[in-house]
C-alpha cells in the first residue's frame, strides 16, 4: 500500500506543478498568440500524460471526464485560441481512445474518423483566427483527405480499413477540383479517373493478397 501511495504521489506531484506553470503562462500580459500556442501544446501533452496515467486504474468514462475537465480549464483560460482549443481537445479525446482503448478491448479505427474530422475543424478555426487571408476551405479538404488516406494505409490490426480508399479518393478529387488553377475542372476528370482507377486496383490487389 505504501508503494502504491508513493507511486501516485510521483504522478500527481508533477501533474500539479505542470498545471500551475501552465496557469501562470495564461495570466494576462505575459505574452500573445505564441504563449497561447505553447500553453495549448503543454496542456495537450499533459492531457495525454493523464490519460496514460489513468489507464488500467480507471474506467474509460473516468478518463474521458478527466480529459473534459482539463479541456474546460484550457478553453476558459485562453483568449484567441479558445475555439480551436475546444475542437482540438475533442479531437485529442478520440485519438486517445484509439491509442489506449479500454482494458481488453481491441484497437479499432472508428475513433480515427471523428478525431481526423474534428482536428480538421480545429485547423480551420486556427487558420481563420491567425491567418484570415488564407482559404480555410483548402485546409478542410486537405484534412479530410488525409484522415481517410491514413485509415486506408493503416494495417488492419491497427484499425485500418480498405473501405477508406473510396472516401479518400472522393475527398482528393474534390480538393483538386476546388483548387483548379485553370478554372476548367473538366480537364482534370480523365487524369483523375485514371489515377483513381489505378489506386482502386492496387487496393483490390492488396485485399486479395491479404
Amino acid at each position: 500500500m505504501k508503494g502504491k501511495d508513493r507511486f501516485d504521489r510521483r504522478r500527481v506531484g508533477p501533474l500539479l506543478i505542470a498545471i500551475g506553470v501552465l496557469a501562470l503562462l495564461a495570466l494576462p500580459g505575459l505574452g500573445g498568440v505564441l504563449v497561447e500556442v505553447l500553453y495549448l501544446a503543454g496542456f495537450a501533452v499533459l492531457a495525454s500524460y493523464l490519460w496514460n496515467a489513468l489507464s488500467g486504474r480507471a474506467t474509460q468514462r473516468v478518463r474521458i471526464l478527466a480529459h473534459v475537465a482539463l479541456g474546460f480549464v484550457v478553453v476558459a483560460t485562453l483568449d484567441r485560441l479558445s475555439g480551436p482549443a475546444f475542437l482540438g481537445f475533442a479531437a485529442l479525446a478520440f485519438w486517445l481512445v484509439y491509442r489506449r482503448p479500454s482494458k481488453g478491448a481491441p484497437r479499432t479505427g472508428w475513433a480515427l474518423i471523428p478525431a481526423g474530422a474534428i482536428a480538421t475543424l480545429a485547423m480551420v478555426a486556427t487558420v481563420a483566427e491567425l491567418a484570415p487571408r488564407w482559404d480555410e476551405g483548402v485546409v478542410f479538404l486537405l484534412g479530410m483527405t488525409a484522415t481517410f488516406t491514413a485509415i486506408y494505409l493503416l494495417p488492419r490490426e491497427r484499425g485500418g480499413g480498405r473501405w477508406a480508399l473510396w472516401p479518400a479518393l472522393g475527398w482528393a478529387v474534390i480538393t483538386v477540383l476546388a483548387n483548379d488553377p485553370s478554372g476548367r475542372w473538366g480537364s482534370w476528370f480523365v487524369p483523375l479517373a485514371l489515377i483513381g482507377t489505378g489506386i482502386a486496383l492496387l487496393g483490390w490487389a492488396r485485399r486479395k493478397k491479404g
